[in-house]
């Protein structure tokens, strides 16, 4: 039996309450087209930078020679295994620049279609894009957490424990974010728009809806790229147990280490977000008295 699973996490963490976070900010965010735009430039923001370093983290472990090997391999060059483990990993990474598109081009596709529905000028959506010291601090937290440091067991294992929290609670980001634009404020506001007043947009050859960039990572009531990169995550996991000499213990201790890390990170992002929203909705009140 494979010691890392879905089951096993969701025993570890208060996914409810992690949920409760993300749910509360996305729904006040789409309660205004300004702070849509705000919460998507800052999230796209963040998850551009938490993609970019999963290859740094695949191939932190792949330098690692000997350090993930084989016990039942004799000859140490033959038993080397920390390619196959980076292999899994960088799945992820693989698939931000596939099918023709970046998923960076798509997120810049609905930021756009966010911003014309928040009819928010040039110099609005510059402003915007000015990064605050917290999102900055942030970053700076996923880029340390997420990269591991080669030939450092302990390090790496924790942060391969980090990407399965980016991935996993990635999933349920983009279909709570589905859920409460598409279903819970059906034909009303942002979902309206896209419906009425967008169509797919050509792209070297292709044609994308703006939406695209959510559910090509998760959807509501189905899945999408952060499933997938998960179960790869967990692969890698459950080889990293065969290929090292340490105690089940041990690795789960670390890997969990890891998964907390990302945790904190990600409520103090979504936490932050509301903030600025809620901010934001409150000096319009104000103006508008």
């Amino acid at each position: 039996m494979k010691l890392f699973s879905e089951a096993l996490f969701k025993e570890a963490f208060d996914f409810s309450e992690l949920e409760q976070t993300v749910t509360a900010t996305i729904r006040l965010a789409v309660s205004n087209p300004t702070t849509l735009y705000i919460f998507l430039q800052y999230y796209t923001y963040f998850n551009g930078y938490a993609s970019s370093v999963i290859s740094r983290l695949a191939s932190s472990v792949a330098m690692s020679r000997y350090l993930f090997t084989d016990p039942d391999i004799l000859v140490i060059e033959e038993a080397d295994r920390g390619f196959q483990i980076s292999a899994e990993i960088m799945v992820a990474a693989s698939d931000e620049g596939a099918y023709g598109i970046t998923h960076r081009e798509l997120a810049q596709l609905m930021l756009r279609t966010a911003g014309n529905y928040a009819k928010l000028s040039t110099k609005e959506r510059n402003q915007f894009s000015q990064v605050p010291v917290w999102l900055d601090e942030i970053v700076q937290a996923v880029m340390a957490g997420y990269q591991g440091t080669p030939d450092d067991a302990i390090s790496l294992i924790r942060s391969i424990g980090f990407h399965a929290a980016s991935e996993m609670l990635g999933d349920r980001e983009y279909a709570l974010l589905d859920m409460i634009v598409r279903y819970e404020n059906q034909e009303f506001g942002f979902d309206r728009y896209l419906k009425q007043q967008t169509t797919p947009v050509p792209i070297r050859g292709h044609r994308y809806d703006p939406w695209c960039y959510v559910v090509i990572h998760g959807k509501h009531e189905g899945s999408g790229a952060e499933a997938r990169h998960f179960d790869h995550v967990l692969e890698a996991l459950n080889m990293v147990v065969r290929y090292r000499a340490e105690s089940e213990q041990q690795i789960l201790q670390w890997v969990l280490e890891g998964y907390q890390a990302f945790v904190y990170i990600q409520q103090s992002l979504f936490r932050e977000i509301y903030r600025e929203c809620l901010q934001l909705i409150e000096a319009s009140q104000i103006v508008s008295l």
